[in-house]
Formats: structure tokens, sequence, C-alpha cells
């Protein structure tokens, strides 16, 4: 049987073997989502309705939903042939996606995730940033791209968060591998995406000071200081201090405190319900 993978880290869409399986417009992509980030689990239609279209519900309520299941079991069905392949079945209270044998793009990542967690326990630092590469190459851009709702925009922050500590965490071990040249690169573009992340920025102070950057490093710390009052109205905190006073010790270096790793599937178990 074709393998059939589900990929919502970027434009939700399906791959059955090589080709695209295209999941409908917009609002019937949203139901699906639904659906597959609560695979295997029952998904009440007022849940649905919720997810989708939040407090602007039409009149007709939970009547909507039958259409959309309808037409995505048939897309399903026709694509997706063999007895083990992905299926929504019905009950009395709502809908289920039975993935069978089907993978998710989600699932590679948590994989990839879990297995460098478990390299970095072991003292593999180098494996453990490589799986964390690894991790990062299941995405293809903005999570559930273009689709709208509730349900839709919380998951895909919640995706979007998980993704930068990925990345934040690889570049960290890095630095604790002594790599910082290779790391300053990407934590100068991550920094200028995300101008206000903390850690993002006690990292590049980091990485500069230790190849001799010192005064850029010094940079760098006046200007988060600055977006902090600015943009937020608060004062560094005692770690970002922390960091400011090792460089001017002069005693700067990794790791000044392990960062929290990327959410596994265990640890993100609970964010996965409607």
């Amino acid at each position: 049987m074709t393998r059939v993978r589900f990929l919502a880290l970027g434009p939700l869409h399906a791959e059955v073997g090589r080709e695209w399986l295209d999941l409908g417009p917009v609002r019937q992509q949203a139901v699906f989502a639904i659906l597959l980030f609560n695979a295997n689990r029952v998904v009440t239609p007022a849940s649905i309705l919720q997810g989708v279209w939040g407090g602007q519900a039409p009149a007709t309520g939970t009547k909507l939903i039958p259409p959309y299941i309808y037409r995505l079991r048939r897309t399903l069905q026709a694509a997706c042939v063999g007895h083990d392949g992905p299926a929504i079945d019905s009950s009395r209270i709502g809908y289920r996606l039975r993935l069978g044998s089907a993978g998710t793009d989600v699932a590679d990542f948590d994989e990839a995730v879990e297995r460098a967690a478990a390299a970095e326990t072991a003292g593999d630092l180098a494996g453990a940033a490589a799986l964390l590469a690894e991790a990062e190459q299941s995405w293809a851009g903005e999570p559930l791209a273009g689709l709208t709702g509730p349900y839709a925009e919380s998951r895909r922050q919640h995706l979007l968060e998980r993704r930068i500590v990925c990345l934040e965490h690889r570049l960290e071990l890095h630095l604790r591998l002594g790599d910082c040249h290779r790391a300053i690169p990407a934590l100068i573009a991550l920094q200028t995406e995300y101008p206000l992340r903390e850690r993002l920025a006690i990292m590049l102070m980091t990485a500069l000071y230790q190849t001799g950057r010192q005064s850029e490093a010094m940079d760098v710390f006046s200007a988060f200081r600055t977006r902090l009052a600015t943009d937020l109205g608060v004062e560094p905190t005692p770690a970002l201090l922390a960091a400011y006073t090792s460089m001017l010790r002069g005693d700067l270096g990794p790791p000044w405190v392990s960062g929290r790793f990327p959410e596994g599937p265990a640890r993100a178990r609970a964010a996965t319900t409607t």
C-alpha cells in the first residue's frame, strides 16, 4: 500500500506516495486540522464549530459540520486505498480521524527531538545537535499556512514556539561544543526575526564574546536593553544582567544555564487537545 503522510508544518495537505492530496477549501482544511491534531480521539461537532468559526458561527450551528466530514471522508477513501489507511469514523458523540499506518511531519519532528534529548542525556552533544538539525528539516514554512479560526491560530503559535525552541537549543549546543563561529550567523538572523527573545540575545552575546568580538557583544546587550525599555517598558532580567556582568568580569562562556529542551510528544500531549 502507498504510504500516506499528513503535513501541517507548512500548508496543510496530504502526500500519497509522491502525489499531493488537496484537502479542500480553507474551512474544510481547518476542520481537518482539528481532527489531525486530535488523531485517534473523538472530537465533538461543538468543538469543531468553536475551533473553526469561534464566536462567528452561523445560526445553523453544528449542522455545518457533516458536509465537511463527508467531503473529507470521500477524499481520503478515494486516495488512500488499503485496509490500514487513514479514515474518518463517526460516532454518537463526534468524529475521529483514525490514522492507521499514515504518518505526519509533526510526528517526524517529535521523534527527532526526542532522539536528540536522549543523545544529550547520554553526553553526545554533537549527535543531539545533528538530530535537532534533522528535526528542522520537517518544516516547510508557516504551520497550517493560510488557515483561520481560533484552533488553527492557537496551534500555529504553539508549533512556531516549538520550532524556535528547537533552533535555540541546537545553537546552544554549538556554543557548548565551542563552535561559536558557526552559530553566530544563525543567531544574528534569528535575533532579527525575534528581537525581544532574551535567550537569543544572551547566546549571541556569548558567541561574540567567545570569538573575540567583545565590543559587538556589548552592543547586543545595549540594543536589547533599549528594545526592552522601548517596546515593553521593562528592565533587563537577572539572567541578562548576569551575562552582562560576566562579560565585564571577563568570564562569559557557555554553558551559562542550559535552556529548556524542545517539547516532544510526551511533553506536548496536554497541548494537543481541542
